[in-house]
């Protein structure tokens, strides 16, 4: 199974770019065919947040999202064969400089995301702006064994280390006691009420990840939100950093928490509000307050 995964990435690195669109297109269509629960988890997302919105163009956004994971897998497995200087020409960045000066003074961060375009690039397009950094990256591995080498490999080709997600944060703990260290995190997923906090986003209830902020007032370092969009053919993507920001550190640390998660959320929300097609709507994102929207 793996070397016929790795012989996939291969090929798709060396056939024209239009040949793998062919690719990407076709296999989205057969996830629209055969994995009707994600179109079904969508739908009721999307209806929950634009219940005005038209149906076609739910629809529209759907497909897009199927194109798009259909690109994440394929384009993760071919650039491990792709030079990574063509790799990296593909990417422009917005903002450079806040991520920049964050190195510059040689602070320890946080790489904030959310399953928004091509996330998976967090590993990959940014290290070389951090020369001398400890890189991490928090992630889930899968129940597939060459899926799970593809998402390490892909990392470790670009100096990044994966962290497996479940009971990180003693890990993501001891990192952070090094100086010079910065861990990529994605923070837009349903969470259990017991290792999360509540927020508000797209005016409803949600769970959400306190780690990055745990991490931020603990250390005393900031937190950069970055989002990797890409054009319509997936040919270029797009880098926009947003200002970094800390978790508060006051005499009320739950307060502090709510309130740098907060941040996080309604962030999330504005760079999804900007190109909905763009984000991972397969999630349950809403479950733990409004499980009936997904029966």
């Amino acid at each position: 199974m793996v070397w016929s995964f790795c012989a996939l990435g291969w090929i798709l690195a060396h056939i024209p770019h239009k040949a793998f669109l062919g690719v990407v297109y076709t296999l989205s269509a057969l996830m629209r065919l055969l994995d009707r629960r994600r179109h079904k988890d969508a739908m009721a997302n999307l209806e929950f947040v634009y219940p005005t919105m038209p149906l076609e163009e739910k629809r529209a956004i759907i497909k897009r999202c199927y194109q798009n994971f259909s690109f994440v897998l394929l384009e993760s497995a071919r650039a491990l064969y792709m030079p990574k200087e063509a790799h990296l020409a593909r990417f422009h960045f917005e903002n450079l400089h806040y991520l920049q000066d964050i190195v510059a003074q040689e602070e320890s961060f946080v790489l904030l995301s959310a399953h928004f375009g091509y996330w998976e690039a967090m590993a990959n397009a940014l290290p070389q702006f951090a020369q001398g950094y400890g890189m991490y990256s928090l992630g889930r591995l899968t129940q597939f064994e060459a899926v799970n080498e593809m998402i390490i490999q892909s990392r470790e080709n670009y100096g990044v280390k994966l962290i497996n997600k479940k009971g990180s944060l003693k890990q993501l703990l001891k990192i952070y006691t090094q100086p010079k260290q910065a861990v990529g995190i994605l923070v837009d997923q349903n969470m259990s009420e017991s290792e999360a906090v509540w927020v508000e986003f797209f005016g409803k209830e949600v769970t959400h990840s306190p780690v990055a902020s745990i991490l931020s007032r603990r250390y005393n370092i900031p937190i950069l939100p970055v989002y990797i969009d890409f054009n319509e053919d997936y040919t270029q993507f797009f880098v926009k950093f947003y200002a970094p920001f800390k978790t508060p550190n006051t005499h009320d640390m739950d307060k502090d928490l709510l309130e740098a998660t907060q941040i996080q959320a309604s962030l999330t929300q504005e760079v999804i509000q900007s190109s909905p097609s763009s984000w991972f709507w397969f999630h349950k994102r809403f479950k733990a307050k409004y499980p009936e929207i997904y029966s």
